[in-house]
């Protein structure tokens, strides 16, 4: 162990929170992770775990991901890890009963039957009957950080929605596995550093019906599909794989989860 590494341990008590010094996980030792240490000690970074250690709801996990993203213990609304937490449509801030083009409110249209569903549903894909997601209805391709943003509007500080990038790069550097923890399933991410986080599949919000949990899940990325103006990408996992190809994306009218992200 490093003297640096060793002095570390010593302020902190917590000799997981290192790799043989190596605090950021890029496999060099180096001045960044001095650097690094002196933050830390310093107070000048907020605190992050390998693994969700108390009920305080939410802990930033360090999968030693190469961006340095850290990803939160449990999704927006969520009281535990396990927990489904709310659904959002993109772009929207807050719960509902139905998840429709009707009651989306960023989508356009004529409901003459009352069904709850614009008439003409075909046409659900054409340019212009989804709107951008601000009040002139422009286009905002990258809502993270912003009011439209439901984990920063929600959580504050730092928190705030994964770009398609930082999906990618979960899904890339982390061992996936399909699982069960107090009775739910789900998928668990383990990063470099040892850290994991679990994410339950909690299925979508499609209608007025729940369908699907217990069986795959989809989590909103801040990123809406440029050139498709009715969808936006997301994380799609089930029991064999989990998916973030770049073509990978829904309508913005269904309800999903979200897992908060911090840099």
């Amino acid at each position: 162990m490093t003297l640096f590494a060793f002095v570390f341990v010593a302020y902190t008590g917590n000799a997981q929170l290192i790799i043989n010094g190596d605090l950021n996980y890029d496999g060099d030792l180096n001045i960044t992770d001095v650097m690094k240490m002196i933050d830390i000690i310093l107070g000048n970074t907020p605190k992050t775990y390998l693994n969700c250690p108390d009920d305080n709801h939410p802990h930033m996990i360090d999968l030693g991901l190469p961006s340095g993203t850290k990803w939160a213990c449990c999704n927006v609304g969520a009281s535990s890890p396990e927990a489904y937490g709310g659904y959002y449509a993109w772009g929207e801030i807050s719960e509902k009963e139905m998840y429709s083009d009707v009651t989306y409110q960023y989508c356009t249209g004529e409901d003459t039957d009352g069904d709850g569903w614009y008439d003409q549903n075909w046409q659900w894909q054409n340019i212009g009957y989804y709107k951008g997601v601000d009040e002139y209805g422009r286009d905002i391709y990258d809502i993270a950080d912003t009011q439209y943003d439901v984990a920063h509007v929600r959580w504050g500080g730092s928190w705030m929605m994964p770009s398609w990038n930082q999906i990618e790069e979960l899904a890339n550097s982390c061992t996936f596995t399909w699982t069960t923890i107090n009775g739910v399933k789900g998928a668990q991410f383990i990063g470099p550093s040892g850290g994991k986080i679990f994410l339950p599949a909690a299925g979508g919000r499609y209608g007025y019906i729940l369908d699907s949990n217990g069986i795959h899940a989809g989590y909103w990325s801040s990123i809406r599909r440029p050139g498709l103006s009715y969808g936006a990408y997301f994380l799609y996992f089930n029991a064999s794989n989990v998916n973030w190809s770049t073509y990978f994306d829904s309508r913005r009218i269904r309800g999903f989860p979200v897992r908060p992200i911090s840099k």
